[in-house]
């Protein structure tokens, strides 16, 4: 899969996307607000060490129902901390840069200023026109499941039909499956027994048959697994997770430890 400037082989290689937040108030404590050189310096600690993409947002997506205050942000204040860092980073790297949004026109304006792959948390449900920005930007879509679910069927089965129905959707407008990465939603619209469930049967998700990304990094999830371990704790699970998910076919792992992350699994690909 091209990503930018770079080609990935995501048959035989991982890749590592290393969260950058442009938020005051993200639920992992790392909300860089929109302090640019603060963002390039950990995108540069990030780049050094090998991380592949750097993955940038600047809306708080962390659910209402389990932290309080959440902070919102005009589209324009989004536009403006997102369009200022993929600016200055174009400046000194071509490292691709995936956009994390929900809203078209936050897309349409990264993308314009070198983003390299539209990440979408809402399944093209939030915004109607996020479906033609992708046609239209012909770089990889992010599809990630954010659906409610049955309680009483099978967590991954459901994830998997919903997610190849979007597919055929995406496939209808004009994207190929070359340029779609799936994600199974860890954390959106589940409980904690669903991720967990979800986790176990990670194998369904990717026989797919599609570049499987996996978002497991500090969720609320993990530290239920780990003695109710708060966020700052969750780093050791965290790793766990990745280590699982690429045992069950995932390819793209997105983490706020990303040099700890991309080492390991460095360390990993060379004993396989």
């Amino acid at each position: 899969m091209k990503i930018g400037n770079s080609k990935f082989d995501l048959e035989n290689r991982t890749a590592v996307i290393g969260i950058v937040n442009l938020t005051d108030d993200s639920f992992s404590g790392d909300g860089i607000g929109p302090d640019i050189n603060k963002a390039l310096n950990l995108i540069k600690s990030f780049t050094d060490s090998g991380v592949d993409i750097i993955d940038i947002g600047a809306e708080s997506t962390r659910p209402k129902s389990l932290y309080k205050n959440v902070v919102e942000i005009s589209e324009d204040q989004e536009i403006n901390r997102v369009v200022s860092v993929i600016e200055k980073l174009r400046k000194i790297s071509d490292v691709p840069i995936s956009i994390d949004t929900r809203k078209s026109r936050v897309a349409l304006e990264a993308v314009k200023a070198g983003g390299s792959i539209i990440n979408d948390i809402s399944m093209l449900e939030y915004d109607p026109k996020m479906i033609e920005v992708v046609r239209g930007a012909d770089i990889p879509y992010i599809l990630t499941h954010n659906k409610p679910l049955k309680n009483n069927d099978s967590v991954a089965g459901q994830v998997k039909k919903d997610l190849v129905e979007k597919i055929d959707f995406l496939n209808s407008n004009g994207i190929n499956n070359n340029k779609i990465i799936i994600d199974p939603g860890f954390g959106f619209n589940k409980n904690i027994n669903q991720n967990i469930e979800l986790h176990q049967d990670l194998e369904q998700i990717s026989s797919i048959g599609l570049p499987v990304l996996v978002g497991t990094s500090r969720k609320s999830f993990l530290g239920k697994i780990a003695d109710d371990a708060s966020v700052s704790d969750r780093e050791e699970v965290s790793i766990a997770s990745v280590i699982v998910a690429k045992e069950k076919g995932a390819k793209l792992f997105r983490v706020h430890d990303a040099v700890v992350v991309k080492n390991l699994l460095n360390f990993i690909e060379k004993l396989s």
